[in-house]
């Protein structure tokens, strides 16, 4: 008996929805076409997202590379930090994603697998007796994957590039030029409508898990020390529901329907920003066909949240064959990204705020001369910026003296 996602996929294809790309040479799992059908559902999507989040607000769209050098990565902490275990089949070489073999196979949560190390998961294969889902063979011992799409950019080997798999660090690598040409004001967004690219180790999953796909970014820039959002009063009565990590610690899929304002009041959610963006978020999927009952928010353990992220909700819908599915996430990123920028590449991505009253404030600080380090470094130059900005002011001060030298310290009015 043919199930409803097999149905629909067929109608998908025959109608010219979406089907598998590269059929007549076999076919190349985890990439898809939009065909004629396809192409106008899904430009009618992203229109839809451009009219209820960036017109209705006044924020602004960027397009950036799909292409991202090597170092950009680096600074976000994508090179350390986007990866997977895998595990290959001893027999017919196929290779999977370990975490999830151990979900559908070992009938595991993703509560437990995120938590387990290399040699725990090895053990749980071996204790569960879980085989190739193609050949029933064992699997070899678990490796970490990096699932980014690596290349070389031009005709150097040494010239490291990645597809990126979210359209972010776009927008974060430009902001000080962002920020300057939107008259320097806070709060502030920048959405990213675009291909993204991720090695996904065993994309099983249709559409719902592909190694290409169109991504949103959006990434909003707020004061923290005025936090506050004017807008919440527009879901005053909408309600959401969120499984939060206090009931999920306690094995509990016990979600519960608050309103935003008490999301917020109750701290369940650390920001109003972000608990307005979860609210529009569910009216927007609600207008697209998504009933209400079918979306929550799931909040992500610490082990499980992205690594810039201090508080991470997942917005997830429920599929007859999957189960529950997230289709978006809504991430409290702080300063992670711009620190980690401003560090590696040397240049200062601070917003100056000025006080109602003026201050003097003495402090001392770390400031290169470009002008003197450049013909001595050259190529290395913001590398040794990047160093250099990174030095603790009053330990470096006192390497100075004891070298014989001395540091200015600068009066500045704030």
């Amino acid at each position: 008996m043919v199930d409803k996602y097999e149905k629909i996929s067929e109608l998908a294809r025959r109608r010219g929805f979406f089907w598998p790309s590269y059929e007549i040479y076999g076919g190349a799992s985890g990439f898809i076409n939009w065909g004629p059908l396809g192409s106008i559902m899904k430009r009618k999507i992203e229109d839809k997202f451009r009219d209820e989040f960036l017109r209705k607000l006044g924020l602004y769209e960027l397009e950036s590379p799909i292409i991202t050098p090597e170092r950009v990565f680096i600074a976000s902490g994508h090179v350390k930090s986007f990866k997977e275990p895998m595990v290959e089949c001893t027999n017919c070489k196929k290779r999977f994603r370990a975490d999830h073999l151990l979900q559908e196979y070992a009938r595991m949560s993703s509560q437990e697998t995120d938590k387990m190390q290399l040699n725990e998961i090895q053990d749980y294969i071996e204790k569960n007796e879980v085989k190739c889902p193609e050949c029933g063979g064992n699997f070899s011992p678990p490796e970490h994957f990096l699932t980014m799409f690596k290349t070389a950019i031009g005709p150097y080997s040494d010239a490291v590039g990645y597809g990126r798999p979210e359209a972010a660090q776009g927008i974060f690598v430009e902001f000080k030029r962002l920020y300057e040409q939107t008259r320097e004001k806070l709060p502030i967004g920048f959405a990213t409508i675009g291909h993204a690219l991720r090695n996904e180790i065993s994309p099983r999953q249709g559409p719902i898990r592909l190694r290409e796909f169109t991504i949103i970014d959006l990434e909003f820039f707020i004061d923290p020390e005025h936090p506050r959002c004017p807008y919440l009063g527009n879901f005053e009565n909408e309600e959401l529901r969120l499984l939060l990590t206090k009931d999920r610690i306690k094995d509990e899929d016990n979600v519960i329907e608050v309103s935003v304002e008490e999301a917020v009041s109750k701290k369940y959610i650390m920001t109003e920003w972000q608990a307005y963006f979860m609210a529009l978020a569910k009216k927007f999927l609600k207008e697209i066909g998504v009933p209400e009952d079918k979306q929550r928010f799931i909040e992500k353990f610490a082990w499980e949240r992205a690594h810039y992220s201090i508080q991470g909700f997942d917005q997830e819908v429920y599929l007859d064959r999957w189960g529950w599915t997230e289709v978006s996430g809504f991430n409290y990123r702080t300063d992670y990204d711009l620190k980690g920028h401003m560090q590696e590449s040397g240049v200062d991505m601070t917003v100056f705020k000025p006080y109602r009253t003026k201050k003097v404030k003495t402090e001392l600080i770390v400031k290169p001369v470009h002008s003197a380090i450049g013909p001595v470094f050259k190529e290395e130059t913001s590398k040794v910026i990047g160093l250099i900005l990174k030095a603790d002011a009053k330990k470096l001060s006192l390497a100075l003296k004891e070298q014989g030298y001395c540091m200015l310290g600068n009066f500045k009015i704030l």
